[in-house]
């Protein structure tokens, strides 16, 4: 009588992960990084630079519309002033003001550069962690993504999938105490990164 081997079953790849040992599946998230999308950040740079093109046209408008107010309330009549007067006094003036105008967008390019192309989110064994690296230095956070109190807010949608526009804002909020902003994602495209929310959301 000849005795029939029992097949032995087969256990998918999920499995197979699930019932992992911990120590395993951390050195497989070390290997996760998100892919940020960066064209936002290209795009950022290129409307700066068209918006000064714009804008340094506008210093002679400027300078005239000055001497016109200035003029309109007599104002070199009354302090008998020759200086305002000159026409290069009210294009030094324009200039400034042009130039704080173009420095206080710069400015938020700046903070805008610095939140989605200089910012890296990967796993750190169970961990996550973002690394920044301004333009004085470099900075990390990390913290479990499975932790009490642990908020994960995904800006999705169907126009911000096609664009790559999603984001991943992480908040704390502790018992009896206020809400608080741990760390903000670059901008990425889930379609690219499937893997990566796959083990954020199912951790």
């Amino acid at each position: 009588m000849s005795s029939t081997k029992i097949p032995e079953k087969k256990l998918s790849p999920w499995w197979e992960w699930a019932q992992a040992p911990n120590n395993e599946r951390d050195k497989k998230r070390v290997s996760l990084k998100l892919r940020k999308n960066p064209i936002p950040a290209i795009l950022s740079i290129g409307i700066y630079a068209g918006f000064l093109n714009l804008i340094l046209p506008f210093r002679e408008i400027i300078a005239t519309w000055l001497f016109k107010f200035v003029e309109f309330l007599q104002i070199p009549k009354v302090l008998k002033l020759q200086l305002l007067l000159d026409p290069q006094l009210y294009k030094y003036s324009a200039l400034v003001i042009v130039g704080y105008i173009a420095f206080a967008f710069f400015l938020d390019l700046v903070r805008f550069l610095d939140k989605n192309l200089f910012n890296n989110l990967y796993w750190e064994g169970a961990r996550l962690k973002l690394t920044r690296r301004g333009w004085l230095g470099g900075e990390s956070v990390r913290w479990e993504p499975n932790q009490s109190g642990l908020q994960i807010l995904h800006k999705g949608g169907v126009l911000r999938r096609l664009l790559g526009l999603e984001k991943l804002v992480f908040f704390l909020q502790p018992p009896g105490a206020d809400v608080s902003l741990i760390a903000e994602s670059p901008y990425f495209s889930s379609r690219k990164n499937s893997e990566f929310l796959k083990e954020l959301f199912h951790s």
